[in-house]
């Protein structure tokens, strides 16, 4: 007989022996026989233990011949473990995995290293300010001068923007190395690396995530598209520092006062499920004594002196200490105890000073600048300049979906937005409006959503949402106008917020807790099953439905670091130089009147004629208003020795523009009498003899211009129009019908259209 099954026969005899002695009560006997054969029940237990494995492992290779049939597994498995390894060594390693990650940013940015020049209004700012290229700088000096060196206090204009602190900073780059604009550019682009390093110890100190999820948000950050203003604008610096210091308020206060809660590491035991109802020890941060508030509160005011919008990140401290008031009082009932009072004491000193220093820090700053006085063009912001109250709140509710758009998916990127690059929204269908109804319901979505979530994540999510809407505020032009319509280097500070919010998401999408509800707690793995892990992301369970959640991350934020990635690289060559700039965001935003302008001035210096009268034709048909398009198209015509009617006709566009009515009408009779077939001119005097109410004139010349040029249906449609305020209405009704059967998408005259072309 086989040794196995006689000792599956002994077994069994020892069993009935044993049952026998049970119901007469002989339990010494009972006990003698089973310490005499102890060796064989231990036998005995570890063969039944080994064929229940060997059972489950039956069970488990037959389900996992079921899901290799899923190529998507098969390829995602290695994958998941290999990039699962790499966040552990994140785990153990975080610091370096952050320079790891700034190494990589600032590849995107090498190229910067090398650019010379200053743009726009970089050199107002540094080249022509006193305060920055002043033999000596006083402090008295540097309090008076907004941040373009202008008196803030007199009769001048001033925008009474001070920030000092980022003054200093040129200051100290010019004492450095002159006005070598390299060293500006560098001083940014580092500058922008240490605020991605600071970004990712927030995702840890402030958030409670791990070194791995830390990159990763630094990561977001660091190569995000939008950022490329910013970083080589060099006076975007400002949002720069404010988005430092102001992170570093955060991680200051959230280490001394408002510790949150452990968030697992980058795919943390998969087969566990590791949310419960525990919350951080609320007040138990290093620091107890609130004197040493004074440390945060001096970040966020030194981050508002760097930039007006980083004052509003007092509130984000006061949002640590109701969440983390509400999470103690939740605890508390739920232990059906009463609130500490010192707990509560402590609460209310660190609520009560931090409302006090926000008080007191607007109310500093107001009487030191006056207030603030926008002193805005239509050109800046013409939305702000619009009479009917219900087009300025459809239009800037336009812009806020903009702005979504450029954090969501920023593949279209301009340096300027102004004019007619956002034309107004006067209609409550028009289809773009789906674009902010889609901002607001993603916004409202996001909010809801993460209050759904476990306490720890709801924490952190709340607090990411809140750095993203409340530093978004100031240049949503809803608390006041602001003095542009769309800037990308006004979604610095918000980005931050936005880059923790996705990172909240993905950690706990990849948890599971997107799927299923909280289960209870599991006991913690033993130190043999933990040894049976592969690594600290704990993919050792192995479970189908997590290995797919981990691929899916996986695959969704390398496509997303490496379309970012390759999009602000791109934009950096953008950058190079003024003219690359001009001539590619001119070509991008054709409807913007200052890239438009500057495209011309551009084509204007390298020669090209033709090209530069185009772009400054664009630009006065966006901005009309403007005189100098048409100054810089008689400079042109001059230059091109077009010296008879052309330069008479630019002129007096120009003289028009500026209000100059009377000089406009000597001039266009001038150039007519030089070149009495010029159709456009004539057009032209017959709009300006109309501006004067002289209409019988005016009609006379329009018909002399339809005349010589019968296949412009604006000509038509200008005599319709004055013949109709004439009171001919047959030749209006003539005049138009001719318009339409020339033009049948011609939009309705409401009076007499000139023609912003140069002459030539």
């Amino acid at each position: 007989m086989p040794k196995q099954e006689q000792s599956n026969v002994e077994g069994r005899l020892l069993l009935k022996e044993a049952i026998e002695l049970i119901p007469s009560g002989r339990w010494e006997e009972l006990t003698s026989l089973l310490q005499s054969h102890a060796p064989q029940l231990q036998a005995a237990r570890l063969r039944l233990e080994q064929q229940a494995l060997e059972l489950h492992s039956t069970r488990a290779r037959s389900q996992n011949d079921k899901q290799d049939a899923n190529p998507v597994r098969q390829m995602g498995t290695p994958i998941v473990r290999t990039v699962a390894a790499a966040a552990a060594w994140a785990d153990r390693f975080p610091w370096l995995a952050l320079l790891v990650i700034q190494a990589v940013i600032l590849a995107t940015y090498a190229q910067g290293f090398l650019y010379r020049g200053f743009i726009m209004d970089d050199a107002v700012g540094m080249m022509r300010n006193p305060n920055v290229i002043g033999e000596t700088l006083s402090f008295a000096d540097l309090m008076r001068r907004d941040f373009w060196g202008l008196p803030m206090h007199g009769s001048g204009w001033t925008n009474k923007s001070f920030r000092p602190l980022t003054t200093l900073t040129f200051r100290w780059n010019y004492l450095l190395h002159g006005l070598d604009s390299s060293g500006f550019h560098a001083t940014n682009i580092l500058l922008h690396c240490l605020t991605s390093l600071i970004l990712g110890r927030t995702a840890t100190v402030a958030l409670g995530m791990s070194g791995s999820w830390a990159a990763l948000a630094s990561a977001l950050f660091g190569v995000h598209p939008v950022h490329t203003e910013n970083v080589l604008y060099l006076v975007c610096r400002a949002d720069i520092l404010a988005c430092l210091l102001g992170l570093l308020a955060m991680n200051c206060y959230a280490a001394s006062f408002s510790p949150p809660a452990a968030l697992r590491p980058l795919w943390p035991t998969l087969r566990s499920r590791p949310f419960d109802a525990a919350v951080a020890a609320v007040g138990s941060g290093i620091l107890q004594n609130p004197l040493w508030m004074i440390f945060p509160v001096l970040l966020i005011i030194a981050s508002g002196l760097c930039k007006e919008s980083g004052f509003t990140l007092f509130s984000i401290p006061m949002l640590m200490e109701l969440l983390d008031f509400l999470s103690m009082q939740a605890w508390v009932q739920h232990q059906k105890e009463r609130f500490a009072k010192r707990t509560f004491r402590r609460f209310r000193l660190r609520a009560g000073l931090l409302v006090a220093s926000t008080f007191l820090v607007f109310v500093a700053r107001y009487r030191h600048t006056g207030g603030t006085s926008l002193n805005m063009s239509p050109q800046d912001n013409p939305i702000s300049f619009e009479t009917e109250r219900k087009a300025r709140i459809l239009s800037y509710s336009y812009v806020h979906g903009v702005y979504m758009r450029l954090l969501v998916w920023p593949q279209f990127l301009c340096y300027d937005y102004s004019m007619d690059a956002i034309p107004m929204v006067r209609d409550v269908f028009d289809c773009r409006l789906m674009l902010p109804l889609s901002a607001y319901v993603g916004c409202m979505a996001s909010v809801s959503f993460v209050m759904q979530l476990p306490a720890r994540h709801r924490r952190s999510g709340l607090i990411a949402l809140a750095l993203l809407v409340v530093s978004f505020l100031p240049a949503s032009n809803i608390l006041f106008p602001v003095g542009t319509v769309v800037g990308e280097r006004l979604m610095y500070v918000p980005s931050a917020g936005y880059c923790l919010a996705v990172v909240v998401v993905l950690h706990a999408f990849l948890q599971g807790t997107l799927h299923k509800p909280r289960a209870p707690p599991r006991p913690e793995p033993t130190k043999i099953q933990r040894g049976k892990e592969i690594h600290s992301w704990g993919i050792g369970s192995g479970r189908p439905e997590a290995m797919r959640r981990g691929f899916k991350v996986t695959l969704c934020v390398t496509l997303a670091l490496t379309a970012l990635s390759v999009r602000t690289w791109l934009r950096v060559w953008d950058w190079e130089s003024s003219d690359t700039l001009f001539i590619r965001d001119g070509a991008r935003q054709p409807q913007s009147s200052k890239t438009q302008f500057n495209l011309g001035i551009t084509h204007m210096q390298m020669q090209e004629w033709d090209a530069a009268v185009d772009a400054l034709v664009r630009c006065a048909w966006a901005d009309p208003l403007s005189s100098l398009p048409f100054y810089r198209i008689g400079q042109i015509e001059i230059l091109r020795n077009r010296f008879d009617s052309a330069v008479f006709h630019d002129l007096a566009l120009a003289m028009f523009q500026n209000g100059k009515v009377d000089q406009a009408e000597t001039r266009l009779r001038i150039s007519l009498q030089l070149n009495p077939d010029f159709a456009k001119g004539w057009n032209n005097l017959a709009c300006c003899l109309a501006s004067k109410m002289n209409l019988n004139d005016s009609a006379r010349a329009l018909r002399k211009a339809v005349s010589l040029d019968p296949e412009n249906p604006q000509y038509w449609a200008n005599l319709a129009v004055l013949s109709q305020h004439l009171g001919d209405y047959a030749t209006s009704k003539s005049a138009m019908s001719t318009a339409l059967q020339i033009w049948p998408s011609m939009p309705e005259h409401r009076d007499c259209a000139w023609e912003f072309a140069p002459a030539g």
